[in-house]
């Protein structure tokens, strides 16, 4: 069975459970944005949020060197942070951006980065990487470290409890939160 075809069947039955079910409040308003460090370079982007997180193909979206002050991946995380979008269900994107991509998408998402980083395998690409997720939601900048779980996904790190920072935060600061997170991601 593929992920696609599991998608629909498990929203399908969630639709059949929750149909008699009063419907929940909806989720409190953030931003979310990603930042992937592998060793040839730099990813930063923002998502789309609602009560899950998906890719924004109208988002900020680029690449830096491997390294990054924490100055400057502080200044550039924000502007990430800044771009998200949380997208509501009457929002005309609604279908468009709050889905989950095709194994196709997934792929071709995956060979770009490839690409960017002249690697031949996601083995080579992912390896000594690291993965953090930035979360701003009333005035506080969640800062969280992930770690590889293999096949392009990442997971929690067990045991890592967020870094909470004001959205006031200096972007040094902030940057500084994000390198050590990455130093955690990288090593767990």
């Amino acid at each position: 069975m593929n992920r696609e075809r599991a998608i629909e069947q498990l929203r399908a039955r969630i639709l059949r459970e929750r149909r008699f079910e009063p419907k929940p409040s909806p989720p409190k308003e953030r931003k979310r944005a990603k930042i992937h460090a592998f060793l040839t370079h730099t990813l930063i982007f923002s998502q789309a949020v609602y009560s899950s997180v998906h890719a924004d193909p109208d988002g900020y979206d680029k690449r830096f060197p491997p390294e990054m002050p924490a100055a400057e991946i502080g200044r550039e995380a924000r502007e990430a942070l800044q771009a998200s979008r949380f997208i509501t269900p009457d929002h005309p994107e609604w279908e468009r951006l709050i889905r989950f991509g095709s194994d196709e998408e997934t792929r071709a998402d995956v060979a770009r980065e490839m690409a960017h980083a002249r690697v031949r395998t996601q083995k080579a690409l992912f390896e000594g990487s690291g993965s953090v997720s930035l979360t701003l939601q009333d005035g506080r900048i969640s800062v969280d470290p992930w770690r590889y779980a293999g096949r392009g996904t990442w997971e929690p790190v067990p045991g890592i409890k967020p870094t909470i920072l004001p959205e006031s935060v200096s972007d040094e600061d902030l940057g500084a939160a994000i390198n050590a997170a990455l130093e955690v991601s990288r090593n767990a």
